[in-house]
């Protein structure tokens, strides 16, 4: 049974992140990633933590509370559709929930206080995030992993977008992840993945 933690940056770097995701995928399925696939999974945790800087509790996906992980609440922003989040502010107290902007379809609003919107999932250090976060990725979105395994970025963000994985614009959340992973791809050319010796 988690318990609540309190919310702190736990900043950490690009390479941390790539081999930490990749010494969990070889804890997970018993062998080692191919490349492409760790490029697809790092840029979209970079995405969601503005390329780590702004990590929480070592949350690498922006995960909300799930299972029996520990939790955090901190303030956040959520680009959410107009009725998703005219929901959210009616729901909430008073200055929980302040509308930043708006266009034609998206709200995009700042989250504080305690309410599910703001409620991630907490660990206490980056090997144990990292091998929950792929659990997670498996157990709830396959078909996005099976795309990455191909190395297709795009095809990744569709089925996480299909399976509600995140609010955002399809189209923009594919344009970033598909930017981040060619850049890391260069930046981390020369960075060995470790191998994992199975029990």
């Amino acid at each position: 049974m988690g318990v609540e933690k309190p919310a702190k940056r736990t900043p950490v770097t690009p390479e941390q992140v790539f081999l930490a995701l990749g010494t969990a995928w070889q804890l997970l399925t018993g062998s080692p990633p191919d490349r492409k696939v760790l490029h697809i999974l790092h840029a979209q945790s970079a995405l969601e933590t503005g390329h780590w800087r702004s990590i929480m509790n070592f949350n690498l996906g922006g995960a909300k509370k799930h299972g029996d992980n520990d939790w955090c609440y901190f303030t956040t922003t959520e680009r959410l559709p107009h009725k998703a989040a005219d929901q959210l502010i009616a729901s909430a107290k008073p200055g929980e929930v302040t509308v930043l902007k708006q266009d034609d379809t998206f709200k995009t609003v700042k989250v504080s206080g305690k309410q599910s919107m703001n409620c991630f999932a907490s660990w206490d250090d980056l090997d144990t995030a990292a091998k929950d976060h792929l659990a997670l990725l498996f157990r709830r979105f396959p078909a996005a992993v099976e795309a990455a395994k191909k190395g297709d970025a795009t095809g990744y963000v569709r089925e996480l977008k299909k399976r509600g994985y995140f609010t955002a614009s399809e189209e923009e959340y594919t344009k970033i992840v598909n930017s981040i992973a060619r850049r890391y791809t260069r930046e981390l050319q020369g960075v060995q993945l470790p191998g994992v010796i199975m029990l």
